[in-house]
């Protein structure tokens, strides 16, 4: 409990600090005054990208029957309702996941020796992997389709970046071919854990499910539905920038949206947002008011969540 405070304090700290040094009234007139449409548009998509995602976890779960199937769909979005009511994080709502599907787990036939917890957590982590490995699979391919079909658009962002991040560039290249290279080195995991354990069994088991084609198009589906979100927001708020090179930025501020430092999902995504979009020359109040408009696409889908699971518990008493 001590850490949960200490951690919401340094977010409301950063968040506070990082709105002391923006025009707020410049962006919240900006967000007024943004495309109703483009913003009505990214949150459908980003409801079927969430939706995506419940249905990634289902099939890392190996959801057989109907009723576990709606039990983990229904878990993921209260995840995100949870997230949305109390400012814990992306990871909060991690946590809520698997402690949320282990409470409601009674089966005793599970396919690891594993007890349910231990299983779901692994299976949340599992999914949350994935959804980054995604995230950044489509960003190289962006990048490989840039260099050979729109290369002055590809070299022009290279440039800005480059010329004023080398190493930031450098390093966020390794990180993304690093990531999408993961997957080929599973054999290596025998590293990480002792021989012949239920932990291992169970990675394995995760893998292998992993790998599954429908699992890696509901993944991918899911993470062109948030970047397309994404897109939408920043066109609603004025950010002129290509699908191309939307897609070659959203893994790093993805990731930095992951930290455990945001306050009902806002806060580190901004900071990140506000970083990268500058160094492409772009609005620092634009920037942040798109960023915001996303994260309200999520933040409306849990309030929504929140009153229909409200409604059908009154009515089940």
């Amino acid at each position: 409990m001590q850490t949960k405070s200490i951690q919401v304090t340094i977010s409301a700290l950063l968040l506070t600090g990082f709105f002391y040094l923006i025009d707020t009234n410049e962006i919240f007139s900006i967000i007024s005054y943004s495309d109703k449409w483009s913003f009505f548009l990214a949150c459908i998509l980003s409801f079927f990208g969430n939706a995506a995602c419940a249905f990634r976890w289902t099939k890392i779960l190996n959801c057989e029957s109907k009723m576990k199937f709606w039990k983990v769909i229904k878990t993921y979005f209260e995840s995100i309702s949870f997230t949305t009511v109390i400012p814990v994080g992306m990871l909060g709502g991690d946590l809520y996941r698997s402690v949320r599907l282990s409470s409601r787990n009674s089966s005793k036939d599970l396919t690891s020796k594993l007890k349910p917890s231990k299983e779901v957590m692994l299976s949340v982590l599992a999914d949350r992997v994935h959804g980054f490995w995604a995230l950044c699979f489509l960003a190289l391919l962006t990048i490989f389709y840039s260099t050979i079909f729109d290369p002055d658009m590809f070299f022009f962002l290279a440039n800005e970046l480059y010329f004023k991040q080398s190493t930031f560039v450098l390093f966020y290249l390794l990180l993304l071919i690093i990531v999408v290279a993961a997957p080929f080195l599973n054999s290596k995991i025998k590293f990480f854990f002792s021989k012949s354990t239920t932990e291992l069994t169970a990675v394995k088991l995760l893998l292998l499910r992993s790998k599954k084609k429908i699992t890696i198009f509901a993944s991918i589906s899911s993470q062109i539905f948030f970047a397309v979100s994404f897109f939408l927001c920043l066109s609603a708020t004025n950010v002129n920038i290509s699908v191309t090179q939307c897609l070659i930025i959203v893994p790093i501020i993805f990731l930095f949206a992951a930290l455990p430092l945001s306050l009902a999902g806002f806060g580190p995504r901004e900071y990140s947002v506000a970083i990268i979009l500058s160094f492409l020359g772009f609005g620092l109040e634009n920037s942040v008011a798109s960023s915001i408009l996303f994260g309200l696409t999520i933040t409306l889908q849990g309030i929504g969540f929140l009153l229909i699971n409200l409604i059908f518990s009154s009515k089940d008493r």
